[in-house]
Parts: C-alpha cells; structure tokens; sequence
C-alpha cells in the first residue's frame, strides 16, 4: 500500500484529526478519494468513521503498529 500521499495525524486527538481531514476534503475532486488518513494505533477509527458523516466513505484510516 502506497502511503505517500497520506495526511498524518499520528500524534492528534481526535478533534484536531477530525479538522484536519475536513479541510482536506474541501474541493478534493472524486477520482482523488479515498483520502488516505494515518492515524495512531489507538485511534478509535469506528468512532472517527462516524464523526464524519456522510465524509466517512471518502476515507481511508491507516494505522501502523509503533
């Protein structure tokens, strides 16, 4: 999986998390989604999913063991 060109967010709680893949989704054309979004292990990536709405489709939430 190519990560490349993800958003980190390792490190963020979740309120900065869920601003900072917002402001990414505004004008993102749709053949660029699913929006890659690297989070920390303990991300409670389900509740994050729903925090976004109908937005929660054009992620892709990444964690990776430390």
């Amino acid at each position: 999986m190519d990560v490349t060109n993800a958003i980190d967010c390792n490190g963020l709680s979740a309120a900065p998390t869920l601003l900072r893949i917002k402001q990414a989704l505004v004008g993102l054309v749709d053949h660029a989604l699913p929006l890659e979004i690297l989070v920390d292990e303990g991300c409670d990536q389900e509740r994050l999913r729903r925090s976004l709405g109908r937005h929660g489709g054009a992620v892709r939430l990444i964690s990776r063991p430390q």
